[in-house]
């Protein structure tokens, strides 16, 4: 039977002694000096003297150079901190509303960097008006004192449906919107979160975001609602 031959191992030459014997005295030398080194001290004044020499060396002129342009108008920089994570809002905010008789049927979500607390307007509001209900305030109230525990930045986003004007107290519904989230914003006020509320009256211009798979009855219940955004950002007290 045939048999591929084996390869061979290279043959490896091996260094002169004498050059071994010179890169151990080479690295003995090289420590000794650095030792020496370490143990002498340098004048100060002479070691700002070499340092001085080099800087004016190596300074480039600033002779015939133009200044660097300067805006009329600076654009501050804000830095974003971050706050609670959205997972844990998310949970905290769901166990309390489970217990909450009138917003128990809130939708709470997560959606990119924030949690969405929808809550129904006929939850909150007789038909047509942007008062409380004795006991939406109530809630609201709670609920308040639940977020300004949490110091996340909070938008209050008023919403309605595209139909007719609901009632008589507003010309349309975007102002119903917009006072509707005006009531619950000052309600969450009055809980004592004192900081900073962006509150938005938003009509029916997100009406076509709801799910076509919904029945009218259901897409028009989802539209007339107000939403708690709460951002993973912190807002300053």
């Amino acid at each position: 039977m045939l048999e591929l031959p084996e390869d061979e191992p290279p043959k490896v030459e091996k260094a002169p002694i004498w050059l071994v014997t010179f890169g151990d005295v080479t690295a003995l030398l090289l420590t000794f000096f650095v030792m020496l080194f370490s143990t002498t001290t340098i004048p100060s004044e002479d070691w700002e003297a070499v340092v001085g020499t080099m800087s004016d060396s190596l300074r480039f002129s600033q002779a015939g150079r133009a200044p660097n342009p300067e805006a009329e108008k600076a654009i501050p920089v804000i830095t974003l901190q971050p706050a609670l994570p959205t997972e844990y809002l998310n949970a905290v905010l769901r166990d309390h509303l489970r217990q909450d008789e009138i917003l128990k049927d809130a939708i709470v979500r997560r959606q990119d960097s924030r949690v969405v607390i929808s809550l129904f307007g006929n939850a909150l509001f007789e038909p047509g008006t942007a008062t409380l209900s004795e006991g939406a305030r109530d809630s609201i109230f709670h609920l308040g004192g639940v977020v300004a525990n949490i110091g996340n930045q909070l938008e209050v986003l008023g919403h309605a449906d595209p139909s007719a004007k609901e009632g008589t107290d507003f010309d349309a519904n975007w102002l119903l919107s917009l006072n509707r989230a005006t009531a619950v914003a000052a309600e969450l006020r009055n809980s004592g979160y004192d900081r900073n509320i962006i509150v938005l009256g938003l009509g029916d211009s997100r009406y076509s975001h709801l799910s076509e798979g919904l029945d009218e009855q259901q897409r028009l219940k989802l539209a007339r609602r107000v939403d708690l955004v709460l951002h993973g950002t912190a807002e300053e007290p």
